[in-house]
């Protein structure tokens, strides 16, 4: 890693970078030491309401001294982990940067690719993805900070490779994410061509395993308070149907690689990407001088636990509880190393979630859940009953969507849109689908009428989009899993995700008006002075905010 200036360096630098712009008439802008970055993967806004009176940590911190935006929603319909994390520093949608879903099917490899796959480059630390944010298409906050000031340092940590990858940005120092295989934290050969000690030193320790033979239990010892805030324990159509009762126990035993899979699905996983985040902010020298940082921390397990238990849940509760502690940690930690006065912080999320089948129904909602092999079959037998001679014309079917294989096409003498038509009226048909969308429905310039195409443009790059597009019904749940739940849909509960914004330049209080993720990044860039970072079109930035 290269070494920072000598301090003495380091302050007259400063003075007369100050000087200079004073005598020029321009204004001085008082940079943090420390910009902190908190994306709660699958953080419902709710979350911060329904248990407000039971925070008393770094969640708490944020609510009384922060500016919380109550109205903030994505603008893309594609809410899923990678799309997600890609706006948070960039405020770029995908038909600006490429990043359409966690994965897309490529043509010419004839397989699916991982968001931030990249063959060129190696895993460092243990065995895992060979990662980098090769596939995003533009630049972050980061990226700009690195073009204004070469002395910043810029780092990305999480449980998720797309989350630490694509949060960092192309001129990341370092990104760091934990694999299964093994249970390490690992980098690619992207960012360093070795692993550094204290990487070695942290793998060393093993932590994961720490917790093999401890339950996951109640914070709170008075199982009342759940059932005030979250209702009953053991919820029908929780993960599995069957491990549905507190306390929990990891499955399996170290170091197979179910044992770490299971191991996220607690709030320990976040525990343990706090500690690897002060392990990798020293070992940059994060905050110690006067040039700007950003620290950009995923904290995933909130995410899983979701998937399994829904966000109506004693889990999902206790989760939240557990992240209150974890983040005043983090805080104090922050405090006691940069100080809280030269640290801005901004939490959100990359996207909500829809509630559990079941209880959407048990609240007279049309909830329902619909096995995704059960959209394929009725494609296929749709196609095969129109085109009885064509084979091989679904290249790939990424629940719900599809892709055409053109070479299948072209072998049938088939024309696409004739096939693109048969499969919208089947999957029209089966009433499961809001919309069914094909590459010309979104093209089209004269559909205006559908209030959900603005945000399906949005997750629109025509290279790597599938060919039919699908919006499900609300509380419609397209999985093959028996139990619990998901996103990535348009809809308001996948989208409404909470904005925090807390640092000097910042007014606290509640802030009501129409925003969304997509405005964190420009903003950020206002705040800290980076001449020409462009806000994408729809973006604004959260002026009301700033003192």
């Amino acid at each position: 890693m290269p070494k920072k200036l000598p301090l003495f360096l380091v302050a007259a630098s400063v003075l007369f970078c100050g000087a200079l712009a004073a005598l020029r008439g321009q204004a001085v802008v008082a940079r943090p030491k420390l910009v902190l970055v908190l994306s709660i993967d699958q953080m419902r806004f709710d979350y911060l309401t329904r248990f407000g009176d039971l925070y008393n940590g770094g969640i708490r911190r944020l609510l009384d001294q922060g500016a919380v935006f109550t109205n903030a929603k994505y603008r893309h319909a594609n809410t899923e982990t990678g799309p997600g994390h890609s706006v948070i520093l960039s405020g770029r949608h995908a038909s600006h940067c490429g990043i359409v879903a966690n994965t897309w099917y490529d043509p010419l490899l004839k397989k699916s690719i991982n968001v931030v796959d990249d063959p060129v480059q190696l895993p460092i630390g243990g065995n895992g993805r060979s990662a980098s944010p090769a596939n995003f298409i533009g630049f972050t906050v980061g990226d700009f900070l690195k073009r204004h000031s070469a002395q910043s340092r810029i780092v990305g940590v999480s449980m998720k490779d797309r989350s630490a990858v694509l949060m960092g940005g192309r001129r990341a120092d370092a990104a760091y994410w934990f694999e299964n295989e093994g249970g390490n934290f690992i980098t690619s050969t992207y960012y360093m061509q070795s692993a550094p000690e204290w990487l070695k030193r942290w793998n060393a320790r093993k932590f994961a395993d720490q917790y093999s033979e401890k339950l996951w239990e109640r914070l709170l010892p008075d199982a009342k308070v759940y059932e005030k805030y979250a209702g009953k324990d053991a919820i029908e159509g929780e993960w599995d149907r069957k491990d549905i009762v507190f306390p929990h126990r990891i499955r399996h035993a170290p170091p197979v690689k179910e044992y770490y899979e299971d191991f996220r699905r607690t709030p320990f996983a976040d525990e343990m990407v706090l500690l690897a985040a002060l392990e990798a902010m020293k070992a940059h020298g994060l905050g110690e001088d006067s040039f700007t940082d950003i620290l950009a921390i995923g904290f995933s397990a909130t995410d899983v636990v979701g998937h399994t238990y829904g966000s109506d849940s004693q889990e999902a509760m206790d989760q939240l509880l557990r992240l209150d502690q974890t983040l005043q940690k983090l805080f104090e930690e922050i405090d006691r190393r940069v100080g809280f006065a030269q640290t801005w912080v901004v939490l959100t999320a990359d996207h909500g979630s829809m509630p559990l089948v079941e209880m959407a129904q048990k609240r007279g909602l049309p909830a329902k859940r619909v096995r995704a092999d059960a959209v394929e079959v009725v494609v296929k037998q749709a196609l095969h009953a129109k085109f009885p001679g064509a084979s091989g014309l679904i290249a790939n079917y990424d629940a719900p969507n599809f892709y055409l294989s053109e070479t299948a096409l072209t072998a049938s003498g088939l024309k696409q849109r004739a096939v693109e038509a048969v499969i919208v009226n089947a999957l029209q048909a089966t009433g499961w689908f809001e919309s069914v969308y094909t590459h010309a429905d979104i093209l089209n310039p004269e559909t205006q009428d559908d209030p959900h195409l603005p945000l399906i443009r949005n997750s629109f790059f025509a290279p790597r989009s599938a060919h039919i597009i699908t919006t499900p019904k609300p509380y419609v749940y397209i999985s093959d899993n028996v139990g619990g739940t998901g996103h990535g849909t348009p809809h308001d509960y996948d989208r409404h995700v909470p904005i925090v914004f807390l640092g000097s330049p910042v007014k606290p209080g509640r802030y009501s008006a129409e925003c969304g993720p997509e405005d964190i990044a420009p903003t950020l860039a206002e705040m800290l002075a980076l001449k020409g970072f462009e806000k994408e079109a729809g973006a604004r930035i959260l002026r009301e905010m700033l003192r």
